[in-house]
């Protein structure tokens, strides 16, 4: 438990705050899905059975709802029995709030940015959903991202950008995070560079192979925003930049959609680039539509409204949108 200061028109407001775990449960009477078809519903695009029933979605509503409890610091877990049903379940670890002031919500400071010079990150992981959940908490907070998809290419861009940090995947094809952090170690420009290893195992052993190999600190997945946070802050020496309290009233505008834009303001690129991004969108790879959508933008100023629409479906994981979108071009 601990307390925290709210600071409101002047007037202070003590709140008593504490961690709690909230499981999240939804269970079906349905068809159920087989055993050997479970590992791959959270798949972008998949559909399981063969069943008339599953004809009128797109298979996304599964994978962009694993990307979200995962980016929440959760995991979506399903238990099916086939003809019986199914149930999908998360947990998540929340803040409960006990305030002295009943009708005064309490609105915490949100991190916007942080003082001092420019920081590069190299982001070492081989899946793309991984990097982009990382490139979306960091990059609007001012950090320059340099991504790399095995240890192989991590070492190379380390050599080729010296970033101040390198977040890095310990599993990984071609090279493995360990293997890579020894040979990054090697080179006298890397050796104070602060590394910080990843992985989905939590075994004492592997944290403690992570530290001799090299690394400085190691985050379990999936990673949690704050732990991150607070360990760059530790690591880098940072000094955060917060945002004003804000209170928002019912007359608030809540949200406006920035990706509205209208058609003829859209010019599209060539057919051999919409054949690559619709490639993309059939594989629900939005690291590299975003990839793609900046390349456009710098090819001819002409398709900047086309790159900067495509570009912010994918910061918002509007992947059927995406796949929609680019449709309407292929021909």
């Amino acid at each position: 438990v601990s307390v925290v200061d709210c600071v409101r028109d002047g007037a202070r407001t003590e709140v008593l705050t504490t961690n709690v775990n909230i499981r999240f449960q939804v269970e079906d009477t349905g068809i159920g899905i087989a055993a050997d078809e479970l590992p791959k519903i959270f798949a972008p695009f998949e559909q399981v059975g063969n069943s008339p029933r599953h004809t009128e979605g797109t298979g996304l509503g599964l994978a962009i709802s694993h990307q979200l409890v995962e980016i929440m610091g959760g995991e979506l877990k399903v238990e099916s029995t086939l003809g019986r049903g199914s149930i999908f379940s998360f947990e998540l670890e929340l803040l409960a709030v006990d305030s002295t002031d009943k009708n005064k919500k309490y609105y915490p400071k949100n991190i916007k940015g942080f003082k001092g010079t420019n920081k590069k990150i190299l982001i070492a992981d081989d899946r793309w959903e991984n990097r982009s959940v990382l490139i979306h908490l960091l990059e609007p907070l001012g950090f320059e991202i340099i991504e790399a998809t095995n240890g192989q290419d991590c070492v190379r861009k380390a050599l080729e950008f010296l970033p101040d940090c390198i977040l890095i995947d310990l599993v990984m094809p071609v090279m493995d995070g360990f293997e890579a952090m020894r040979k990054i170690r090697n080179f006298s420009q890397l050796q104070n560079v602060v590394a910080i290893g990843t992985s989905a195992s939590i075994m004492e052993a592997e944290k403690q192979e992570s530290v001799e190999a090299g690394c400085n600190a190691f985050i379990p997945k999936p990673i949690r925003a704050e732990e991150l946070l607070n360990c760059l802050q530790v690591h880098l020496g940072l000094e955060w930049i917060y945002e004003e309290l804000q209170y928002p009233n019912a007359e608030s505008e809540v949200f406006h959609n920035q990706s509205q834009i209208q058609p003829e303001e859209i010019i599209a690129p060539p057919a051999d680039e919409i054949a690559l991004l619709f490639d993309l969108a059939m594989m629900g790879d939005l690291g590299g539509i975003q990839k793609q959508a900046e390349k456009l933008a710098q090819l001819d100023i002409k398709y900047v409204s086309f790159a900067n629409h495509l570009n912010q479906l994918a910061k918002n994981f509007e992947e059927e949108k995406i796949l929609e979108f680019v449709e309407k071009y292929r021909n």
